[in-house]
């Protein structure tokens, strides 16, 4: 298993971020903030061992507009050996945080003057996420027979297995063979 460099979780409240002071400003205003975050787990079943990137906080009519580039890494389970693996994920921010809240508007500045990046980074990393994921490109994967990791190493069993539903072509070459 893929062990993390930081043991335990931070609070996911660190991706709760004040913005009161952006909206006491014009449209227009601007912040840059930094993320560098050790792991956190984000809606009870997604863990991420770091959150790294810079966002933009934008204040417009409607509100905060977020954008920026985040970097993280997920454990994933490898496709062909079932082994676990960090998976990086790098994805791009770019939504309105309403204010003041709509109830039709998905992500809103809540009254407090907090906004909350845990739904929206849950969101992008589950779709930034392969389809398939790989320990490595050349994974040999498992013998379908026995289980063993064939990147450990061979097994001992027979490799001339044939398809079950290849098999009558199987027996069609054996007898022209024997012929």
């Amino acid at each position: 298993m893929t062990e993390s460099q930081f043991p335990e979780f931070v609070n996911p409240r660190v991706l709760k971020i004040n913005v009161g002071f952006i909206l006491a400003e014009s449209a227009g205003y601007q912040r840059t903030m930094e993320l560098d975050l050790p792991r956190v787990r984000i809606g009870g079943d997604l863990e991420l061992d770091y959150v790294r990137g810079a966002l933009r906080l934008s204040r417009n009519s409607r509100g905060v507009l977020v954008q920026g580039t985040l970097g993280t890494a997920l454990v994933g389970e490898c496709a062909r050996c079932l082994e676990a693996t960090q998976v990086p994920v790098s994805i791009e921010l770019e939504e309105l945080f309403t204010y003041p809240p709509s109830p039709d508007a998905p992500y809103a500045v809540e009254e407090t003057g907090n906004l909350d990046l845990g739904p929206l980074l849950r969101e992008e990393v589950i779709l930034a996420v392969p389809m398939t994921i790989l320990c490595r490109p050349d994974c040999a994967g498992l013998c379908p027979q026995c289980g063993q990791n064939w990147n450990d190493g061979p097994c001992d069993c027979p490799q001339e297995t044939i398809d079950p539903r290849l098999a009558s072509l199987r027996s069609l070459l054996d007898d022209s063979e024997a012929g």
